[in-house]
């Protein structure tokens, strides 16, 4: 008996030697990756705060203590190692980075101010991987650093407008429209009228294209103007002040000797126009549908505003033909 209880004395003071031991080892392994932290070897550092845990696994409740040192260590080291590539702008690399501060941060439940910080950066620097992947044509990887930022926060909006431009550049028409239509819908929510502005630009650009091929095809010996008119219809169901669309409607409408609609639709097209070679088309047709309803004055007034070519020769020459308006 008295054997017995010796032996299981040895055994528990050979147990607390080991741990004693282990413990001192666990200690030098933490102090190794605080120095490479001071050295700003992150990377070094994250292997021995990794070891630190194992080991203090198996040390037990004596190591408690540098075990939530480590634990406390590990996440703040993958948001160092992340800002470190963020001043350089290397938004690819500091990615696993911050997703790892995330993760170990909930897995440990420590450092919130990190934690928070890091999930904003790393919806940034998924837009900003999505845009530069799109500008070097890798659009798959584009496609999903947006998709990413959207499991992050499926209300932004940008995200489904960076998709867009991406399935523009692949035509895949039907998938770039939806997710203009997505992005239009998140910028009116947040009144953003500069994104909003961006985004119908984009749509614009894909209807305008057709509108011009289809005025371009018209057979000027027997003029048929439906296709036009249904592109330009489509265009303005997108985008109601699509200025572009307004202008061939103009148009087309002063061709069918239909001035009134001319009038509405140049007048509306005015409001939304920028390019100075269009605000001088428009106001030719606007002048031309006024003279065909008699109103001179008017005519005169906005034929007097074109002023690029080939238009404005045409203007002077309508102008020359109404009293007083040189």
């Amino acid at each position: 008996m008295k054997v017995r209880t010796l032996a299981i004395l040895g055994g528990i003071l050979l147990t607390l030697g080991l741990s004693a031991q282990n413990l001192t080892e666990v200690i030098n392994e933490f102090n190794g990756g605080v120095a490479l932290v001071n050295n700003q070897d992150y990377d070094g550092s994250l292997e021995h705060f990794n070891k630190v845990l194992e080991m203090a696994e198996v040390v037990g409740d004596s190591a408690t203590e540098m075990l939530t040192s480590a634990q406390k260590q590990i996440p703040l080291a993958y948001y160092r190692k992340a800002m470190l590539y963020l001043k350089r702008k290397q938004y690819d690399n500091a990615i696993p980075y911050l997703e790892n501060t995330i993760q170990t941060a909930t897995e440990f439940n420590n450092n919130p101010e990190e934690k928070g910080k890091s999930k904003r950066y790393l919806l940034q620097s998924y837009m900003m991987e999505g845009q530069r992947n799109y500008k070097n044509e890798n659009y798959e990887t584009s496609l999903e650093n947006y998709d990413m930022a959207l499991a992050m926060n499926e209300k932004l909006f940008q995200a489904h407008q960076g998709k867009a431009l991406v399935y523009n550049a692949q035509d895949e028409i039907d998938m770039m429209l939806e997710e203009f239509a997505l992005a239009k819908v998140g910028a009116l929510a947040k009144n953003d009228a500069k994104s909003l502005a961006s985004i119908n630009k984009g749509v614009d650009s894909y209807y305008n294209g057709i509108i011009k091929e289809e005025f371009d095809a018209i057979d000027t010996e027997d003029p048929d103007y439906e296709y036009v008119m249904e592109a330009a219809n489509n265009a303005l169901n997108a985008n109601p002040n699509n200025p572009r669309a307004l202008y061939y409607m103009a148009a087309v409408s002063n061709k069918n000797i239909e001035y009134d609609p001319a009038i509405e639709y140049a007048l509306k097209g005015l409001q939304f126009e920028t390019e100075t070679i269009f605000i001088s088309a428009l106001n030719l047709e606007l002048g031309h549908a006024y003279q065909n309803s008699a109103e001179y004055e008017k005519a005169c007034d906005a034929l007097k505003m074109v002023s690029e070519d080939p238009f404005l020769s045409k203007a002077e020459k309508k102008m020359s033909n109404i009293p007083g308006c040189y």
